[in-house]
């Protein structure tokens, strides 16, 4: 009876308590003003104390009822209404816990999406760099997430969660009220943090009266400090910030910013600036797909902690949305994966040679790839295949014009995350795949191919595989970055063309033919065997045709 009469007067200072709170928070008071940005951020260090200590009264709460329920019996009627008073304040503060979370990591992201500029990723690789509102939006989550989780609330965590998604989500605008507050995969599309901020005159670095303090090297970390020092200065250089100096042109995509007409903006900035905001952002994407991943193992993790020893139905459900927040970060994640592709894809096409491969002067590397091989000759004897195999011809002719080109220079100074790397060998190598047997298959003047001429083409494709590879194998980063077997799969359909090249006769295909994974994006169609195996002097019409029939019928 002692027991239980502690427990409800326990029960009651609670809820009085409680009651207390809202009132002498000062920085709860001021979120819940829904006054300007300028206003919170020079609250910001209070806010965030403030909702430290609702956290920690939750999570007290939650004890003490779980305790409560578990050691005191309820058999009288007072003592049930006490419980309930005080389930009741558990809900209330779990609920206004959540919702001042999610608007106090929404305004610290604008912060940090207002003062984004690159930032290094590594220390000793000055080149390489990463917009600063992928870190920072990385560590807002993984604070608010556990903040969440310490409250013991399922609903904070589920509130929490939902907005965590919808900051990485893919959809415009992040699923964040405002017209300009943006997602990370938005503002990554409109380049927002891949450009630095211009070099200072001279005249105003000798002006000692207009000079300011400078910033430390996180942006997020300077907002942080601006907040708290001075809330009129810190507006004035967000404002700053978000007019140019710290984001791309308004185009974001590289097509446009390399090649498009020069307006506004975009004047303030040279063809490499623009490449390097490019490389910037696509170590970004990179870095977001991690994040994702990251996050969304954070909360397969408290999913787990959830259903430990826990097989209920009951909590079962209860965990599903803390499911559907980790199934939907791994969606991110693919969907930053692919848009890597295209933006490295676009790049490509920008540096080496997009589809005007088939009309053009050959200044680009792939493009001189493509005359190259139209203006070779595979019908040789073994005299003429010794010169035209030598090593030094085709370095000079072939492979020296990529190794000088832009893309592969870039690539050298250091300004690429591996997995960026990897995914552009990819994408010559697809290319260089594309271009050599669109010359075989498509060409005006059909190749004449011979014994010595398939060895030719053997050992020229060799060279580009090897070419692509030394990109990565370079790099010295993870085992999974340097495997180059995802680049040697892009050349899986000219590897197969070289291989009938070099047949003794077609009918040596029935027993030699292979296909690959991956389904006929990287194996050839009977058609493409057909002409291929036409492309050779001596083998006579009827054993092709008899041949691709049997592989038809097959």
């Amino acid at each position: 009876e002692a027991v239980e009469i502690l427990d409800s007067e326990a029960q009651k200072l609670a809820v009085t308590v409680g009651g207390w709170f809202r009132p002498d928070q000062r920085g709860i008071t001021i979120l819940e003003q829904n006054g300007n940005e300028k206003q919170e951020a020079a609250d910001l260090l209070s806010i965030e104390s403030s909702l430290e200590e609702m956290a920690f009264m939750c999570q007290v709460l939650s004890r003490y009822s779980t305790f409560s329920r578990q050691t005191v019996s309820k058999d009288d009627s007072s003592m049930e209404n006490s419980s309930s008073e005080l389930q009741n304040l558990l809900t209330e503060q779990s609920l206004h816990y959540s919702t001042l979370e999610t608007r106090l990591a929404t305004l610290q992201f604008n912060q940090a999406l207002s003062l984004a500029t690159p930032q290094l990723i590594e220390l000793g690789r000055p080149s390489l760099k990463v917009p600063s509102i992928v870190e920072d939006a990385h560590f807002v989550c993984v604070r608010a997430i556990d903040r969440a989780a310490g409250t013991r609330s399922e609903r904070a965590v589920w509130t929490v969660g939902h907005w965590v998604t919808e900051v990485w989500g893919v959809d415009s605008g992040g699923g964040m009220s405002g017209d300009s507050v943006k997602g990370v995969y938005q503002a990554l599309i409109e380049g927002i943090g891949c450009v630095g901020e211009p070099p200072v005159e001279q005249d105003n670095q000798n002006n000692a009266g207009q000079s300011t303090p400078s910033k430390p090297e996180n942006a997020f970390a300077a907002a942080l400090l601006e907040a708290v020092d001075d809330g009129d200065d810190y507006g004035r250089g967000k404002d700053h910030v978000r007019n140019g100096t710290g984001r791309a042109p308004a185009s974001g995509g590289i097509s446009s910013a390399l090649w498009g007409t020069l307006d506004g903006r975009s004047k303030k900035h040279s063809l490499q600036t623009r490449i390097d905001a490019e490389m910037c952002c696509l170590n970004g994407i990179v870095a977001s797909e991690n994040s994702c991943k990251a996050l969304s193992n954070l909360f397969a993790d408290l999913v787990d902690e959830q259903l430990e020893g826990e097989q209920d139905n009951i909590h079962a459900k209860k965990t599903s949305m803390l499911t559907f927040a980790k199934d939907e970060l791994a969606s991110h994640a693919r969907s930053y994966h692919n848009l890597l592709k295209q933006r490295v894809r676009a790049l490509v096409s920008d540096l080496c040679g997009a589809d005007d491969l088939f009309d053009c002067d050959g200044k680009l590397c792939l493009q001189n790839l493509r005359l190259f091989v139209e203006n070779e000759v595979y019908n040789l004897n073994a005299s003429s295949f010794r010169s035209m195999e030598d090593e030094e011809r085709l370095d000079a002719e072939m492979i020296a014009p990529i190794r000088r080109s832009q893309i592969f220079e870039e690539i050298g100074r250091d300004k690429c995350d591996g997995v960026v790397v990897l995914q552009m060998a990819e994408e010559m190598s697809l290319r260089s795949t594309e271009i050599i047997l669109s010359v075989l298959l498509k060409s005006e003047h059909c190749k004449e191919f011979n014994d010595w001429g398939a060895l030719l083409l053997s050992k020229q494709v060799r060279l580009l595989q090897n070419t692509f590879s030394s990109l990565v194998l370079g790099l010295g980063d993870t085992d999974e970055v340097c495997n180059t077997s995802t680049i040697l799969t892009q050349f899986n359909r000219a590897n197969q063309a070289v291989s009938i090249l070099q047949l003794e006769k077609p009918s040596d295909w029935l027993m030699f033919a292979y296909k690959v994974d991956g389904g006929d994006d990287t194996n050839l169609t009977a058609d493409e065997i057909k002409k291929v195996m036409s492309l050779r002097v001596d083998f006579s019409e009827e054993a092709i045709a008899t041949v691709c029939s049997q592989i038809s019928a097959n």
